[in-house]
């Protein structure tokens, strides 16, 4: 739709006044710009909190630093004096540097120095003679007067305080402050690669701090001195009494091993070899003897299988026995003259008969020899069985022997190697209880391997609190804090803030800005005085290029103008105003009418009277020239609100309505219609259906986004035309910060171009 035509509203189409992706509306946060944005909140921050800072410093009570220098060797004596502790490595720097530390800041050093430089007696630790002053004061004048209020409730009660009293007044709790005190002043300093500890000392008077200072470092050194020398002499007894002891288990060790050697009688070393070589002897005696029996076990088998058999010409082969080869040959030559003979003579002859006798004969001699064989063979085996058992039964009884004589041998090794490793460890104690008391004569003589390098001064100017630290910690945090709170603020902040922002919500007509009055004489200037004092100023440029893109210029101009918000205080009745008289001033015939029968402000704005007005001319009948007023400065006419109505909404969509703006229509160039809110009421709805052009405005930082979509999203419903939107009381210098494409509109180059 071309922006300076102008449709009648009845014509006018209602679009969807809101974007799809209305989510886009909330804006981008830029940090830098937030910060910029946001610089007089984190400049009272950081202003309030440097303040409270400094303050805070000089409630505190001032102190004098006084530092003293000691150097340490990192050298322990080892506690005990067994043997095994020989090895014991000494701590490393970082140990004994922190050992040191912890001796310098326990409490029996600090009761020490309290007691020798009677410090329970200063006002400064003792919290019984020092009488409050400053913010404790304040507290106790307080407590004071609550207790006093409080008195007839706290007399039921009374021992329960008296019992507080008496104990919080008690000589151990007063001892036991006086120390925290003192701990609480003494501070310690140390490096990494070195053996130096300084020994600060914070105090009321400067002349007390260097004192503290430099007893603590002398208390240090005693102390130190006294700890070693106790812990060398600790070390001599415990060595003289390891020493005797050391003696007495070796002359018992000695009678041990002697009475070991005489019950085994024997040398252990000789006893061993001889009842090994016996072993390894018998041992191949037993294998001899084992392949006796395996042997006379297969021949006995052979010769029993080859009698089982009966071949008598096997039998001599595996015999191997002549008698039997030569009783085989007979046997054979017997056994062919039978043959010989049986072909010869029938069986009973004599000689036949004579022959096969004899050939018996031989064979049952043959079968004699053939047992006896067997029978030797059999005994041979048992022999060898027998050899064999005998064996193995001396060589068990040689292995229990050895076995014991071997278990007496490790005893008497091990007790002759203990012996021996007393007999070691002797001497070397020895050395270490006359090295002990080398050091306790030096320790008495020299005292302990610490060093006073510095001794503390007396300090010239006062060190604590450190007021430049403590102001510079206070500003850097809340200036950090700042912008944290200024980067929330800006992501709590859902308001509309640029123009960009409004296009991205809607696809309606962003008409423009209209700047904020600056204060004048200070007071805040109404919008419609700026029209009249400024003929050139920001805010009437603006102005003039809102009424330019809202068509009321042109060759066919917009007659009726219906300016309307989301809610209230959104800048309207300012735009209505201004606008009028700026088209008054220009020679054109302009009426405003206050269509906001229920709250209107036209008349203030005019200083003019509330009523006869609209109200009485819709309902009374009253003539149209009897309820309009009349701007002398600036030529505009004005048709005011007029008393209020019960049911304006009624009046408003009646026929007399639309019959008063035909009416205004012919008789002026422009009427300006001031209505209702929206989100309030329905009367916009109503009079923007008699208006030929609509302007919403939103309010710069202060309408939010989801407010103006609620009523754009009403107004769409609803097929109520809007034809542009305004942003309204827009701080230029402020706006810049936020870094929008259009925020050229407000640049410091344009100034020449206003006159002011």
């Amino acid at each position: 739709m071309d922006q300076y035509k102008i449709v009648p509203a009845g014509t006018r189409d209602a679009v969807p006044y809101v974007n799809p992706d209305g989510g886009r509306a909330t804006h981008e946060i830029d940090t830098f710009a937030a910060l910029k944005r946001r610089r007089v909140l984190i400049a009272l921050l950081v202003l309030v909190a440097t303040a409270l800072a400094f303050l805070a410093t000089r409630l505190m009570t001032p102190l004098y630093e006084a530092e003293a220098g000691i150097m340490f060797n990192a050298r322990e004596l080892t506690p005990m004096g067994a043997a095994v502790q020989q090895s014991t490595l000494l701590p490393s720097e970082e140990t004994a540097r922190k050992n040191e530390i912890a001796i310098i800041r326990s409490r029996g050093l600090a009761e020490a120095v309290v007691e020798r430089l009677g410090l329970d007696r200063v006002a400064e630790f003792n919290p019984t003679l020092r009488p409050p002053t400053g913010l404790r004061a304040f507290i106790d004048d307080a407590r004071a007067t609550l207790t006093t209020w409080m008195e007839p409730a706290l007399a039921f009660v009374p021992s329960a305080e008296t019992q507080q009293a008496a104990e919080d007044l008690s000589p151990e709790r007063v001892r036991d402050e006086i120390i925290n005190r003192f701990l609480s002043r003494v501070e310690t300093t140390s490096s990494d690669a070195s053996r130096v500890i300084g020994i600060r000392f914070l105090s009321e008077d400067r002349e007390r701090a260097a004192l503290v200072a430099n007893m603590i470092a002398d208390q240090f050194m005693i102390q130190k001195r006294d700890e070693e020398v106790r812990a060398a002499e600790t070390l001599a007894h415990n060595l003289t009494a390891e020493i005797a002891k050391l003696n007495r288990d070796i002359h018992e060790s000695e009678r041990t091993f002697e009475d070991m050697r005489l019950r085994l009688g024997i040398e252990p070393d000789s006893n061993t070899r001889s009842l090994s070589e016996r072993m390894s002897e018998l041992n191949r005696q037993l294998i001899a003897a084992t392949a006796e029996r395996l042997r006379a076990e297969a021949q006995f088998a052979e010769a029993k299988q080859v009698r089982e058999s009966g071949d008598i010409t096997v039998a001599a082969q595996v015999l191997s026995s002549s008698l039997i080869q030569r009783l085989q040959e007979t046997a054979a030559a017997a056994s062919a003259r039978v043959q010989q003979l049986s072909v010869r003579y029938a069986e009973s002859h004599p000689r036949l008969i004579e022959a096969r006798t004899e050939l018996r004969d031989i064979r049952g001699r043959i079968a004699e020899e053939m047992a006896k064989i067997q029978t030797a063979r059999l005994n041979a085996v048992a022999i060898g069985r027998a050899n064999e058992e005998g064996l193995r039964r001396q060589i068990e009884a040689l292995k229990d022997q050895m076995t014991r004589v071997n278990a007496s041998e490790v005893d008497s090794r091990v007790a002759e190697r203990e012996m021996e490793a007393k007999r070691t460890l002797l001497p070397q104690l020895t050395a270490r209880l006359n090295n002990a008391n080398a050091q306790i004569d030096y320790l008495k003589l020299h005292g302990a391997d610490v060093n006073v390098i510095s001794r503390a001064v007396v300090p010239r100017k006062v060190t604590h609190p450190p007021v430049a630290a403590i102001v510079a910690t206070a500003f850097i945090l809340s200036t950090a804090i700042g912008a944290i709170l200024a980067v929330i603020l800006e992501r709590a902040d859902h308001s509309i803030q640029s123009l960009t922002q409004l296009r991205h919500m809607t696809p309606l007509r962003v008409l423009g800005t209209l700047p904020t009055v600056r204060f004048r004489r200070w007071r805040r200037a109404k919008p419609a005085d700026e029209v009249l004092e400024e003929r050139d100023s920001l805010f009437l440029e603006h102005l003039r290029s809102i009424a330019l893109r809202a068509g009321v210029a042109g060759p066919n101009p917009a007659k009726v103008l219906l300016i309307t918000s989301s809610v209230s205080n959104e800048g309207k009745s300012s735009l209505a105003s201004s606008m009028a008289r700026m088209l008054a001033l220009s020679g054109r015939r302009t009426i405003v009418v206050d269509a906001d029968l229920r709250a209107p402000t036209m008349h203030r704005v005019f200083n003019l009277q509330r009523g006869p007005g609209l109200a009485e001319f819709l309902t009374e009948d009253r003539p149209l020239q009897d309820v309009i007023q009349h701007d002398v400065s600036s030529g505009t006419d004005v048709l005011a609100a007029g008393q209020s109505l019960a049911a304006p909404g009624d009046v408003l969509q009646s026929a007399r309505m639309q019959e008063l703006i035909g009416d205004l229509v012919v008789q002026y160039d422009t009427v300006i219609i001031d209505s209702p809110p929206v989100l309030a009421v329905c009367d916009a709805h109503i009079l923007a259906r008699l208006a030929d052009r609509t302007i919403m405005l939103a309010r710069w930082r202060s309408t939010r986004a989801t407010t103006l979509m609620t009523a754009l999203h009403r107004l769409s419903d609803d097929r109520v035309p809007v034809d542009g939107l305004v942003l309204s009381q827009v701080d230029g210098r402020k706006y810049k910060l936020y870094g929008d494409a259009d925020a050229d509109i407000f640049s410091r180059g344009f100034r020449k171009y206003y006159v002011r």
